[in-house]
């Protein structure tokens, strides 16, 4: 019985061992981090090697340092973002740690070992040619297929018509056994690096491999010329309604349809002057066209703005549109600092006819939410403050886990519970029902959570607010990250770092307000430390168009009071700060019959304030919420049918 124990639990240790070591899904290293150099000095390294470099869009593309076979013209590509280097020859990839040693200008017989082991590791391992081979084996090509056979396939997987002559150019194969389609992700060099399936259970589309994939489907019309322009979507149906109309010569299918944009795929992208994004009107993609034009370069990209008018390109051609004047109303999305309010117009009008969409995600497990906050949107800044023991960060869990389900990027920073326990309390809150108790399942829970957008930096205790604005920084770009949770900012404060300061505040104190009592400096330093890391998250999600929820505990008062916006910890700042000031009035504390219940008491957004209340399920760590409004409709609508009544008895009466 033991040794069975024992051995389930090393298969299970070692399941989760792989999953972090290949798709690095829930942790975010913090050795990886923006690259802080200006693109001079980039180039400046490489023509200290008398290497060629030019300036792309994303990236800046050098001869290769690594390549061993000088005679084969070789392209390094370097994103100016995040320093992360690929070469088209070699396969060569990695950070720009590794990619300076061999930029360096010290030789010697030590540094040329160092470099040959560095060479070993940054190559590519996995032949992704033989995969391809390995997966089309029992398959039989579309180009092989008759006519007849060729006609049933679409049929069987509702896909637009697409002349066989076209679908060849995606050179995709079909298993019969497994009913499943199969197309090719081409990077660099036209070669393969991954594959693309469609089933018709739902038409669900998976990529292999399932992160960092540096290819795309692209379709090229065999006659066309130009391929400096090029169409961009989401999914393979939307590729193939856009190949049926014959609405442009180059078009775009990315491999993780709108979750994630690796930077990996960026090199691939750089031939191209003009991009154009065609997504759909729903909230994701009313957000996710901003933010990868800004991995893309905005300067070259261009959307199909998501009006009823213009839906996705699936639904546009059912409709019959016109698609090629779809393609040609599509607006820039660079624009000028300065712009006048005929530029805005297009932007103002279309927020209200999709007030839907501009209102954000929607949550599923708290309607009352949804009634006073109208929605989770980009680029807000929520607090969220409540008593010691109250359950803070397991409703934040809860609040954020709802929002991953429905396709919202998370990166958690919980600095104050370890990462294993956070992932437990969330496991449990998604299945909703207690895991000890349903061991065998757990495989079958784990694998669905891991299909979640959620990442955990692997923080724990005092870190400084650099290395985490890096890491949050990093995380947001190459994840496309669309909600950051802090828990808590007070883990931020007393950092030895910090400390080197207060000596120096309290000079300054004390000269200009004559403060003699060293706390009372030390208290103000603290204010002004956490208000420096309130300015700095406010900051981050105004430039990057990302939510930040942060959590702070209030002051102490006394414990039969309710708390208000000037309880919150530190000086007025996070409030005047904060979008949205959440309060957790835990009145269970002070008094046997007393509830709990979240407190809007701020909502920039629509200006609405409310309560909902909290009732814990412990089974499933869940907090559900009542909806007030309804049932004060109901006893409305009983004492108004209770009124008819009495006036009909009256009327039958007399």
């Amino acid at each position: 019985m033991f040794s069975k124990l024992f051995l389930r639990i090393c298969i299970l240790k070692r399941k989760q061992h792989i999953s972090y070591i290949d798709k690095q899904y829930f942790h975010v290293n913090i050795k990886e981090s923006m690259l802080n150099l200006p693109v001079s000095r980039l180039k400046q390294f490489f023509k200290q090697q008398c290497l060629n470099v030019v300036e792309g869009y994303t990236c800046i593309i050098a001869d290769c340092p690594i390549c061993d076979n000088k005679m084969k013209e070789s392209k390094l590509y370097i994103n100016k973002t995040t320093g992360f280097f690929m070469c088209n020859k070699c396969k060569s990839m990695g950070s720009w740690d590794i990619l300076e040693k061999f930029l360096s200008t010290q030789k010697s017989s030590e540094r040329y070992k160092e470099l040959n082991v560095l060479k070993d590791t940054c190559h590519l391992k996995e032949n992704f040619v033989q995969i391809w081979k390995g997966v089309i084996k029992n398959s039989q090509s579309i180009v092989d297929m008759s006519l007849e056979e060729y006609e049933i396939l679409l049929n069987n997987f509702s896909l637009p018509y697409v002349t066989q002559e076209d679908m060849s150019h995606l050179n995709c194969f079909y298993e019969k056994s497994a009913n499943v389609l199969y197309f090719p992700l081409v990077g660099l060099n036209n070669s393969i690096v991954g594959y693309k399936s469609l089933t018709t259970h739902l038409k669900e589309e998976q990529t292999f491999p399932t992160f960092g994939v540096s290819g795309c489907i692209k379709y090229k019309q065999s006659h066309s010329k130009s391929d400096n322009v090029a169409v961009v979507v989401g999914t393979i149906e939307d590729l193939l309604a856009l190949i049926s109309k014959k609405s442009t010569h180059t078009i775009i299918c990315l491999p993780y349809n709108l979750r994630n944009l690796p930077q990996q795929l960026l090199p691939y992208m750089e031939s191209f002057k003009k991009l154009i994004l065609w997504f759909g009107n729903d909230e994701t993609s009313w957000y996710t066209v901003k933010q990868f034009a800004k991995k893309f370069n905005e300067r070259r990209c261009y959307f199909v703005r998501p009006t009823d008018l213009q839906p996705r390109p699936t639904l546009a051609a059912k409709m019959n549109y016109d698609l090629k004047a779809i393609l040609r109303n599509a607006q820039p999305v660079w624009h000028e600092s300065i712009i006048t309010f005929q530029e805005l117009k297009e932007e103002i009008l279309s927020d209200l006819l999709n007030i839907d969409k501009v209102q954000g995600v929607k949550w599923k497990r708290y309607p009352v939410l949804n009634q006073i906050l109208k929605g989770h949107r980009r680029g807000e800044f929520t607090v969220l403050t409540g008593p010691t023991g109250c359950g803070k960060t397991t409703f934040m869990s809860e609040y954020s886990l709802d929002l991953a389900m429905q396709g919202v990027n998370t990166l958690w920073g919980s600095f104050e519970i370890r990462n294993v326990r956070l992932a437990k309390t969330m496991l449990q809150q998604m299945v909703g029902v207690p895991l000890d108790e349903n061991l065998e399942n757990f495989d079958l829970y784990a694998t669905a959570f891991e299909k979640l957008p959620i990442y955990f930096m692997t923080f724990h205790g005092q870190q400084t607010i650099k290395v985490v604005m890096d890491v949050i920084e990093h995380a947001t770009y190459v994840h496309d990250i669309a909600h950051v949770i802090i828990d808590n900012v007070q883990f931020m404060m007393g950092t030895t770092d910090s400390s080197k300061h207060v000596d120096r505040y309290y000079k300054i104190v004390v000269a200009r307000n004559n403060f003699t009592s060293f706390e009372t400096v030390l208290l103000c330093f603290r204010f002004w430390k956490q208000d420096d890391i309130v300015a700095k998250f406010r900051n981050f999600a105004t430039k990057y168009n990302c939510h930040v929820s942060m959590i702070i505990h209030p002051r102490k008062e006394r414990s039969d009071e309710e708390l208000t916006t000037s309880s919150i910890f530190g000086s007025a700042k996070a409030s005047q700060e904060a979008d949205n000031v959440l309060i957790i009035q835990d009145k269970s504390l002070s008094s046997l019959r007393g509830k709990k219940y979240l407190q809007v008491a701020k909502n920039r957004y629509s200006g609405d304030l409310g309560v909902m209340l909290l009732e814990f399920d412990k089974s499933k760590l869940s907090y559900t919420s009542r909806l007030k409004g309804k049932q004060k409709s109901g006893e409305k609508d009983k004492s108004s049918s209770k009124k008819q009544r009495a006036e009909q008895t009256d009327e039958k009466t007399v």
